[in-house]
């Protein structure tokens, strides 16, 4: 229930959920060598031709990606982790305020 009878309310188990899912979407690329995917067309005659170095820069291009990606996942998986927390901290301290000035909730 909100504190401020807005209709507005963050279940802090929702918060660490929607971390763990941010976390969880790059799984699938998690160990993704692009830089080994990009070496198997190094011994292929048409590989050259065909890619023009397309390939490499995709490869390159995504890696870092990947990289910047993580980073940020990890920084806001951390942030509704804490969002969650001070949700809690903030319920807990206006129903113990509520109690005992006998307001009742």
């Amino acid at each position: 229930m909100s504190i401020y009878g807005d209709g507005f309310y963050a279940d802090p188990d929702e918060l660490r959920g929607g971390a763990s899912d941010i976390l969880r979407c790059l799984n699938p690329a998690k160990g993704a060598d692009f830089e080994a995917l990009n070496g198997d067309f190094d011994d292929s005659d048409q590989g050259d031709k065909i890619l023009a170095g397309k390939f490499e820069t995709f490869c390159n291009t995504w890696d870092v990606a990947y990289l910047v990606l993580g980073d940020r996942a990890g920084d806001m998986s951390g942030k509704l982790k804490k969002q969650a927390y001070e949700y809690e901290q903030a319920d807990a301290h206006a129903e113990q305020y509520m109690h005992r000035n006998g307001s009742g909730l």
